[in-house]
């Protein structure tokens, strides 16, 4: 499994807030600015899956999520197992990960949603490096419907990546979110090395503090001299604790 696969599953799982209350987030790999709100938790379960060469399944993962006053979060993401289907189903753990986001800008009071998301991803083996994402969101609604844009910096041991994320996210009755996004990423300086990606999700609220989330995407524009990740996907459930 590349480098570019593993960073992106990574950050595809669940950096959220509120959340049908957002226009980016689970299961899109676009994150929105928000935040949960004070004392307020956010427990993260999915799996997701790669067709590609070689396939792979992530086995389901969680994220803690906790809100610090109205205008920070603090995240915690537990090493993911990854398992690629064609070696005998073996498995590794990917690198686990931390990140504090401050939501500097509300749409209510300053017509948009502005906020910084830093991230670490800490090594378990001694041959691992930190990297980090350094991300911004912005977001704005119209109605039922909301626009949301994500554009960050990789810093990885072997190469960086920049990467813009363009979502749009429109309300139904009976609480049900239908997304979709356009995802470009490029390590600067590398040849022919341009990731392009669309994906669609929804996400259906059960119950006042259930979730049932999905997405499904594939890649259009694929690096040289690398597979085409030709179907992908999260599927997964979000918990909200706190009133």
């Amino acid at each position: 499994m590349n480098i570019k696969t593993t960073i992106l599953m990574l950050f595809t799982l669940f950096v959220s807030s509120e959340l049908m209350a957002q226009g980016g987030g689970p299961p899109m790999l676009t994150t929105d600015p928000g935040t949960p709100g004070a004392s307020h938790w956010e427990i993260n379960m999915a799996f997701g899956y790669n067709i590609s060469s070689p396939s792979n399944i992530k086995i389901p993962s969680t994220e803690i999520v906790y809100g610090i006053k109205n205008r920070f979060q603090i995240s915690v993401q537990l090493p993911l197992p990854n398992i690629e289907m064609n070696k005998s189903h073996f498995t590794t753990f990917t690198q686990p990960q931390a990140g504090v986001k401050y939501r500097m800008l509300d749409e209510e009071k300053n017509f948009i949603s502005l906020s910084v998301y830093p991230q670490v991803m800490i090594p378990l083996k001694k041959e691992e490096k930190i990297q980090f994402f350094i991300p911004i969101e912005l977001e704005k609604t119209f109605g039922n419907f909301r626009l949301g844009e994500e554009v960050g910096y990789f810093v990885l041991h072997n190469q960086n990546l920049v990467f813009i994320s363009t979502i749009g996210g429109f309300h139904l009755k009976n609480d049900l979110e239908l997304m979709g996004e356009f995802y470009w990423s490029k390590a600067p300086n590398v040849p022919k090395s341009t990731t392009g990606l669309i994906n669609f999700g929804f996400r259906k609220q059960l119950k006042k503090h259930f979730t049932l989330m999905s997405s499904i995407g594939t890649e259009v524009i694929t690096p040289k001299a690398e597979d085409r990740d030709k179907l992908f996907g999260l599927m997964g459930v979000q918990i909200l604790l706190g009133e």
